[in-house]
């Protein structure tokens, strides 16, 4: 822990010290998990009514399953684009930004994510299989969309703990990709580094989780609350010059979010180099000769 920690200090006041990686970081950032945070913050959930409707709807219509496969083919090209957007971000922290660089981050960030997504993938088709079972049962307590969660919990579970380890997975045989190793010979090699860290890459990974989950809990809760009357205005008069002023203002606020989020995730990833005792980082080797040690 007291290695961890030592890490995490140096890191955090590398980052510090140089903004530059916090836009790149941004973008990672909001292409993974920032994006949750605008979206928990502004939409309105569905009911159970509506998802009632719309689940009857995709089950009935004449286009299935070619809805359904419509609806997972765009999620996939979504996915894909993110995962790219997030290669490019990570390259750029990391100061390798190449095309062969970002091309390795992307293939690697797939490679590694795959077993969270299939594991999703599955939470999913559970979901769709339950679903109808569960909105047509009679109420006892719970809702149906509370029973249909508990009922794909464990496949949630699952993914969550596949992304962990993906993510350490990543985060090493990343490093060694970049420095000239092929993807192949980096994700052999990438069990066998994140042993000799011992718990060190174990405490980074949970840690990593942890501190983005509430970063982006508390991120929600800021931007539902500051939400809120612009969407009541908005609802009841339309767009008028006091709205449109609250919506600039909240922009501007959903920005420095952003702003914080990247550094976070630059943060990440210079922990990351420095428990995995990487030499590839420093994202100074490549900006101009600057020093790869926080300045003191």
């Amino acid at each position: 822990m007291e290695r961890w920690l030592s890490r995490a200090r140096t890191a955090a006041a590398f980052v510090a010290d140089r903004p530059e990686l916090w836009l790149p970081g941004a973008l990672a950032w909001t292409v993974t998990v920032g994006w949750v945070a605008l979206a928990v913050g502004v939409a309105r959930p569905p009911t159970v009514a509506e998802l009632t409707f719309f689940g009857a709807d995709l089950f009935t219509s004449g286009a299935w399953p070619w809805n359904a496969l419509g609806i997972g083919a765009a999620a996939l090209v979504a996915v894909i684009g993110a995962f790219a957007l997030a290669a490019i971000g990570e390259v750029a922290i990391l100061g390798r930004a190449s095309a062969r660089a970002a091309a390795r981050a992307f293939v690697i960030g797939l490679l590694t994510a795959t077993p969270a997504v299939i594991a999703l993938l599955i939470a999913a088709i559970a979901a769709f299989l339950a679903a109808p079972a569960e909105f047509n049962a009679p109420e006892n307590g719970a809702g149906p969309l509370a029973r249909t969660l508990l009922r794909i919990g464990p496949f949630v579970a699952l993914a969550v703990a596949l992304a962990v380890a993906g993510a350490a997975i990543h985060a090493a045989a990343l490093r060694a990709a970049i420095e000239g190793g092929s993807v192949a010979g980096a994700l052999r090699g990438a069990p066998p580094t994140l042993g000799r860290v011992g718990s060190s890459a174990l405490v980074q990974a949970v840690a990593l989780v942890v501190i983005r989950a509430l970063s982006i809990a508390v991120a929600a809760i800021l931007l539902r609350v500051l939400w809120a009357p612009i969407g009541e205005r908005l609802a009841s008069d339309g767009i008028d010059v006091a709205v449109l002023l609250l919506l600039v203002g909240f922009v501007a606020i959903w920005l420095c979010l952003v702003l914080a989020g990247g550094a976070l995730h630059a943060w990440g990833s210079v922990a990351w180099t420095r428990v995995l005792g990487a030499p590839a980082h420093d994202a100074g080797r490549h900006r101009g000769g600057m020093e790869t040690h926080p300045r003191s």
